[in-house]
């Protein structure tokens, strides 16, 4: 049995019980024991099986890219066989590609180039005896090229689903005015009273990025994975600039609107921020349920500043005796505490942080509840084919398509600030 399995058990186990007991008119001492020992187990089981959900959830993933199965070979094999200048090729030319681009374009079903062809193929390595060069004439030897680096995505980690949509607008619902509920006299009725549900929509936004390779590169270049290394930072760049506008887009022209510019702005603190006040920055966050009923439940997002400034923020700053800093303190209490170079930059001392209350669970009871959506409509495509052909150079253009971010839940964030300097 699965560790997240044994723990969804337990959780059963003692929800039940809390049942039982909160059924009990009059408990008993030993009644009110059990039922805070319960209540405190309770939270941890929940938290180590969000934790061992995770962490099962990535040891299968890597246990299928060790051992792929028999379709998932054949996939990798296809895909390198495949490439990119015979599907530009074939469109500029106005024809449908045929062998591995026509294999694997009918294996991802699509109709378009598969995204999968821009995973990096590993270079196999080999140590043999090499011959003398002769003393003029020599080319260069140009190591694989390296990739580059882009932060980790954010919008995961803060409850936003990203679900693929078919053609049209997107729209989501949230009961927003509940039912009711009162105790009343025998043989009285109980009136009902009207819910409501609140609606938002959203159109497509299109988020471009474009690839252009001249013949003469590709040929001059002397290693095999100039093509492959530049269609993986094409892709890269293009789900990079996805998650900064998801979490800062300002709605304005052509850009979407994004989580954090969505949520109301705070007053400005006056005074710089101290060690309690980054362990209150979090506990705010508790509101007793639903969301957050202690401070394990809360999250927090800050910019590279605010981290830095956590990290240095002791509470004896004059006779440091080892105490742990603002940030070592609120990683063990807290749910999560982050930074990401996509938070905007400090203005004028003042630095937003985003705290996002993650403390209840979906209809699974495993998962946390989707608190926000950015629908996505995975249009692939590619433009400008033949303007460029006469001067040997190939373009290739990623297109897609999101919406708007949509804030299912308003409780579940909070914008709130902080000085960080003077």
């Amino acid at each position: 049995m699965k560790t997240s399995q044994r723990l969804t058990i337990r959780s059963s186990e003692i929800r039940s019980k809390l049942n039982e007991l909160a059924g009990v008119e009059s408990l008993s001492d030993e009644q009110r024991s059990e039922l805070d020992a319960l209540s405190k187990e309770f939270q941890d089981v929940e938290r180590q099986l969000r934790a061992a959900t995770l962490a099962e959830g990535d040891e299968e993933r890597r246990a299928l890219e060790r051992e792929p199965d028999a379709e998932m070979r054949e996939r990798i094999e296809l895909r390198s066989k495949a490439s990119l200048t015979n599907y530009l090729i074939a469109a500029a030319q106005g024809r449908m590609v045929d062998g591995a681009e026509l294999e694997l374009r009918q294996a991802a079903g699509v109709n378009q180039i598969p995204l999968e062809l821009f995973d990096v193929p590993q270079r196999e390595t080999r140590a043999d005896t090499a011959t003398p060069a002769p003393a003029a004439g020599t080319g260069v030897n140009l190591s694989p090229i390296f990739p580059s680096i882009f932060a980790r995505a954010v919008l995961p980690r803060l409850g936003v689903a990203m679900p693929r949509t078919p053609s049209g607008t997107y729209a989501t619902g949230t009961v927003t005015t509940d039912l009711t509920a009162a105790a009343v006299a025998k043989g009285t009725a109980q009136e009902s009273t009207a819910a409501a549900i609140t609606t938002k929509t959203t159109t497509p936004h299109r988020v471009s990025a474009r690839l252009s390779i001249r013949l003469e590169d590709v040929a001059t270049i002397g290693i095999g994975n100039f093509e492959a290394i530049l269609r993986q930072n094409l892709s890269l760049a293009l789900s990079n600039r996805l998650d900064h506008l998801g979490l800062t887009g300002d709605g304005q022209n052509a850009n979407p609107q994004g989580l954090l510019s969505q949520l109301a702005d705070p007053t400005d603190p006056t005074a710089i921020v101290k060690f309690d006040g980054f362990v209150k920055l979090v506990a705010d966050g508790i509101d007793g349920g639903p969301w957050a009923e202690t401070m394990q439940a809360v999250w927090l997002l800050v910019n590279a500043e605010t981290m830095r400034k956590a990290e240095t923020t002791f509470q004896s700053a004059n006779n440091y005796k080892g105490e742990l800093s603002a940030a070592a303190y609120l990683r063990q209490h807290a749910g999560g505490f982050f930074s990401s170079s996509r938070m905007p930059a400090t203005a004028s001392h003042i630095a937003q942080c985003l705290r996002y209350r993650a403390g209840t669970m979906g209809l699974d009871g495993v998962n946390a509840m989707q608190t926000a959506t950015c629908p996505v409509w995975n249009e692939l495509g590619i433009d400008d084919i033949y303007s460029d052909a006469a001067s040997g150079t190939r373009h290739f253009t990623l297109h897609t398509l999101i919406g708007d971010v949509l804030i299912i839940q308003s409780d579940a964030y909070e914008r709130v600030d902080l000085k960080v300097s003077s």
